[in-house]
């Protein structure tokens, strides 16, 4: 029970130096989330997202804009802690203390970059074609789209983490 608080606590602070980070963080700065993301969304949407420097990822053709906002850093640290929670009966020393923590985090940048390439994907769309709501206005609607996708991935991973979680022989037990 004392390694699960630690590797908790160990989670809380990563989270918080992650966000931490997030909010001094210029462009530039979270090129290692941004590149990855604006390739994908650009192979995704068929254009080309070029750099500009201390702005984001630029596509000339479709005038938009991936900028420090749209990193997806707020949902890779919630797919963070709901991997952790989910892995948290894994935790028995040390070692395995540090898989976890390992486990979650790369798992959750490998499944951000994705699924907010997912996001500025449908944003694009939804930009070129706007939804004629009156009682919603193009930043609410944008908004809701990312709370859906957003949502749903949290929920495919979670599933996905399941299911791994159930192939792996239980803590202390060999296959």
């Amino acid at each position: 029970m004392k390694m699960k608080l630690w590797v908790l606590a160990a989670a809380v602070l990563i989270a918080f130096a992650i966000k931490r980070h997030y909010a001094d963080a210029r462009a530039d700065d979270l090129e290692w989330i941004l590149s990855p993301t604006a390739q994908l969304a650009g192979a995704m949407t068929h254009t080309t997202f070029t750099l500009q420097p201390q702005e984001g990822y630029f596509s000339r053709d479709r005038l938009f804009l991936i900028e420090k906002s749209c990193a997806g850093i707020n949902f890779m640290v919630a797919a963070f802690g709901m991997l952790m929670l989910a892995l948290l009966h894994r935790v028995g020393s040390g070692l395995s203390a540090a898989r976890v923590l390992g486990v979650s985090l790369l798992a959750s940048y490998s499944a951000a970059v994705p699924v907010n390439a997912v996001r500025i994907a449908i944003a694009m769309w939804l930009a070129a074609h706007p939804v004629a709501l009156s009682a919603f206005s193009a930043a609410d609607v944008h908004r809701f789209e990312g709370i859906a996708v957003y949502f749903g991935g949290l929920v495919l991973l979670y599933e996905l983490a399941q299911r791994l979680n159930r192939r792996v022989a239980p803590v202390g037990q060999t296959p």
